[in-house]
């Protein structure tokens, strides 16, 4: 059993890795009875589930705009998805917990707790944004400006970090969950039909855009039109998302350089230098990068496996705390941080 372990608790996915691999992965979401609200499932069971329940069953997303939202629903899923990750092992891993981008102290200390009694020890808390720059393997040792912007499900947080601190930051309500909102409404609009959020998604995932392709794609969906209620089958284009989806785009693209704007200038002068960091599962709508860096006039640079790298970030912090120790940052803790390793090792 690895030693060191991270936890990304995000508004679509909770993904626990070590620095390498990925141990377990599955959508944070909750299927209570609606009278009782006692959970009956978790994660992957529950997303087959969604609009396809009955009214005595309801579909629950317990952290959501960035935000934890049922915090007893969170501490039960955790628990659940920690006795699945951890059951057959007997040694208690060393845990560390990325938090979404501005939640109170009494939220970094009730999810550490939560976490702890489910089988972790040691559990420290850090801020979504700084366990991606980890992620991207940035030395905050140093007197350095990078700008990460990661577009998670509901949100997109953006940050400018140096010295292992937050020098400026905005979290922005629009990010994935939005483009499927957009998606949804252009269909609607167009050719009325009414989708749901898991159909909005698949047509994002598989025609998805905000930059013209050399040859359109098209793709057959279904619905429920909206006069008759009666299953429709439509033809939607990738111009059609385009369309739908360029606005949030346009938002978080104006959010970033309202932060640019707010930035020090020497600052700025190492991000025109090195570029901005774009990771989240947002980040792989194709033509994302393309059009960031042609409207903030600088390079965007993107990670391999970006809903990913909250997890594996927040399992490097725990590595390696020398990332921030000359910064003004101070993870959240139940107890001492406490790492054996002094140095960085093959980071």
């Amino acid at each position: 059993m690895p030693s060191n372990i991270g936890i990304d608790l995000g508004s679509y996915k909770t993904i626990i890795a070590t620095t390498n691999r990925v141990l377990f992965e599955q959508p944070s979401i909750v299927a209570v009875d609606a009278d009782t609200w006692e959970p009956i499932c978790y994660g992957k069971k529950v997303y087959d589930m969604i609009d396809k329940t009955p009214p005595s069953i309801e579909i629950v997303y317990p952290i959501q705009r960035g935000v934890v939202a049922d915090y007893e629903l969170t501490e039960k899923m955790l628990k659940h998805f920690m006795n699945e990750a951890f059951s057959n092992t007997v040694l208690k891993p060393q845990i560390m917990v990325a938090m979404p981008f501005g939640v109170t102290s009494v939220q970094h200390r009730s999810v550490a707790k939560a976490i702890e009694l489910s089988g972790g020890r040691n559990v420290k808390t850090i801020e979504a944004p700084l366990a991606d720059a980890i992620a991207f393997k940035h030395n905050f040792t140093k007197p350095h400006g990078y700008l990460v912007a990661d577009i998670g499900a509901g949100t997109t947080d953006i940050a400018v970090i140096s010295m292992g601190g937050f020098v400026k930051s905005e979290s922005l309500p629009i990010a994935s969950f939005d483009f499927d909102e957009a998606i949804i409404r252009y269909v609607k609009k167009k050719y009325s039909v009414n989708i749901g959020h898991r159909t909005a998604e698949y047509i994002k995932k598989q025609i998805g855009g905000v930059i013209p392709r050399d040859i359109t794609l098209t793709m057959k969906a279904s619905g429920m039109e909206n006069f008759s209620r009666r299953p429709k089958v439509f033809e939607i284009t990738s111009e059609d998302v385009r369309h739908a989806l360029i606005d949030s785009v346009k938002s978080i693209c104006h959010g970033i350089k309202k932060v640019i704007e707010k930035t020090p200038p020497d600052i700025v002068a190492d991000i025109a230098n090195d570029g901005i960091f774009l990771t989240g599962g947002g980040s792989e709508l194709y033509g994302i990068k393309e059009y960031l860096s042609n409207k903030l006039g600088v390079k965007v640079n993107t990670y391999e496996n970006p809903e990913r790298s909250v997890a594996r970030g927040t399992a490097l912090a725990l590595k390696y705390p020398k990332l921030t120790e000359n910064g003004d940052y101070q993870y959240r803790s139940l107890t001492d941080l406490i790492v054996d390793d002094d140095g960085f090792g093959d980071f």
